[in-house]
């Protein structure tokens, strides 16, 4: 019998889905989100969650929290990248060991 000793990483993203950000393509950013976690087997690392505003509605896009880091500028065409640079290097799932 094995067993995983291991420390799992787990990053919690929370997408912002007051009303702003919900006319600039707050579920769309979700629907993306919620295909790549299922894509790459990712349930038991990441959570998703829905935020009602995370304070930046004047400015451009949608905002999202990656942990404790607020993303502003988030749309559903740049958000694949994001995922890869933000979500996907905190679980060193992109090559590298997740720090920084």
């Amino acid at each position: 019998m094995f067993f995983f000793l291991g420390e799992v990483r787990m990053v919690t993203i929370s997408v912002c889905v007051g009303s702003s950000c919900h006319l600039k393509g707050a579920y769309e950013i979700i629907e993306i989100c919620e295909e790549l976690i299922e894509k790459l087997k990712l349930k038991d690392q990441i959570e998703l969650k829905g935020n009602f505003c995370l304070g930046r509605c004047t400015e451009e896009g949608v905002t999202v929290m990656v942990d404790d880091e607020i993303l502003s500028g988030v749309s559903p065409q740049n958000f694949r990248e994001i995922f890869q640079e933000k979500i996907l290097k905190k679980l060193g799932e992109d090559g590298t060991d997740g720090s920084n």
